[in-house]
């Protein structure tokens, strides 16, 4: 039962399994628990070394490994696994005994009031995770001051707030702070956070405050985790919101370090830079922009196409293309939000505009010229797609419904 009998197919199998099944199901159904040190990374996403490993085994040995019959770690998992040309992240990614996983089960566990009007959730959390992360790509202080805090997420319920929701900043600080979340330094016995007391207690101490130093550490070094945590943030508590206009009101908006587009309109994302929008003539003279939902898009996938993988290395920086999945404006109408969103590379992304390329609802990837499967589209934590959308997708795009000379792709 050596790892070392294990070969990169077998491997590549697991990934492609755990890709299909998701990382709860796939765990549960092969009895392992979360992993907290070592992790595989492919293509831009992270999977558990040794569950991967144990199921991959099974192309050894004719069944999966449990978890008790094997360790994990670097001198057995990890170096099976780097022998076979895969990268393996060191514990470094695990900042004061946390986990990404742990940063990605607390934002998808958030506990917010429900509006008794519309029955939505309320935002004044997400809103507040929105504005911090913000600012912590902007590279400014973890720690705000009371006054900064209340009088920017005031404005930011007021503005993006549900219709009922009362802006009220003191709530979802308290709220984010017994969740794990949020930190309020030097002060203790912070009191639940309902009612006048909650807000006379953050009034009377006007605590500094901020993320956790754990989570700021990993939204900043990590943009492909921060990307997932804001696309998971924005599907969640968004919907029907200009996204654009609050990436930009909580500075996730472009750093002005863009490159020109080349000659073709493209859009090129340069490494720790933003593209820059440009024009095209197509039958009507239309904005070719990134925006910046589609900039989150293409990050929370590291830019590797969701269709083959392939991530583009050019001098400027990595190049990817966000697709919509139906298309915005007449006669399609598709709203701009992340279910609505592929990250593509460039030929895939012309294809599947054209109905070249449809995505079956088990998201099978099939050609429309050969028939034949591609493979299976590739997902990326907290980016869901929408099967409404993609079956929209395959009854009105391509050339059977008139679409395939009229309907010209953007690269977003």
């Amino acid at each position: 039962m050596a790892l070392s009998d294990l070969r990169r197919e077998m491997v590549l199998a697991a990934i492609a399994e755990y890709d299909r099944l998701g990382r709860d199901a796939f765990l549960e159904r092969y009895g392992y628990g979360p992993a907290r040190d070592y992790f595989l990374r492919h293509q831009g996403r992270r999977y558990d070394s040794k569950a991967i490993a144990g199921v991959a085994h099974r192309g050894v040995g004719g069944r999966p490994l449990r978890a008790a019959e094997f360790s994990g770690g670097n001198a057995t998992v990890a170096r099976a696994l780097i022998r076979l040309g895969f990268e393996v992240t060191a514990p470094g990614t695990v900042i004061d005994r946390h986990s990404v996983e742990d940063l990605l089960q607390k934002i998808g566990s958030l506990r917010t009031a429900t509006s008794p009007v519309t029955r939505a959730p309320k935002r004044h959390q997400p809103l507040t995770l929105l504005w911090a992360i913000g600012r912590a790509v902007r590279g400014e202080e973890r720690l705000t001051s009371w006054q900064t805090t209340s009088a920017e997420l005031r404005a930011l319920i007021e503005e993006f707030g549900l219709d009922d929701d009362r802006p009220n900043p003191e709530f979802p600080v308290l709220r984010l702070h017994h969740h794990g979340l949020w930190d309020l330094p030097g002060h203790t016995g912070a009191p639940p956070a309902s009612g006048q007391a909650a807000q006379q207690w953050m009034r009377t101490h006007r605590p500094d405050s901020g993320l956790q130093s754990w989570v700021h550490d990993l939204v900043t070094a990590q943009e492909d985790i921060r990307a997932q945590l804001v696309v998971r943030l924005l599907t969640a508590y968004f919907h029907g919101v200009d996204l654009n206009t609050l990436l930009a009101r909580v500075g996730l908006a472009p750093d002005g370090s863009a490159t020109e587009p080349p000659a073709d309109d493209s859009v090129l994302t340069p490494r720790g830079g933003s593209p820059t929008p440009g024009r095209r003539e197509v039958i009507t003279n239309r904005v070719a922009r990134d925006s910046l939902l589609a900039e989150q898009i293409k990050r929370a996938h590291d830019h590797h196409c969701q269709i083959c993988g392939t991530r583009l290395v050019l001098r400027q920086g990595f190049y990817a293309e966000g697709a919509h999945i139906r298309p915005l404006g007449r006669p399609h109408d598709g709203p701009d939000e992340p279910d609505n969103l592929l990250c593509l590379c460039p030929n895939h992304h012309v294809l599947f505009d054209r109905g070249m390329i449809t995505v079956q609802d088990d998201l099978t990837v099939v050609d429309m010229v050969s028939g034949s499967r591609l493979g299976t589209l590739r997902l990326a934590p907290n980016h869901e797609i929408s099967l409404e959308h993609l079956t929209y997708h395959r009854r009105n795009i391509g050339p059977d419904h008139g679409t395939e000379d009229r309907t010209a792709p953007s690269a977003l």
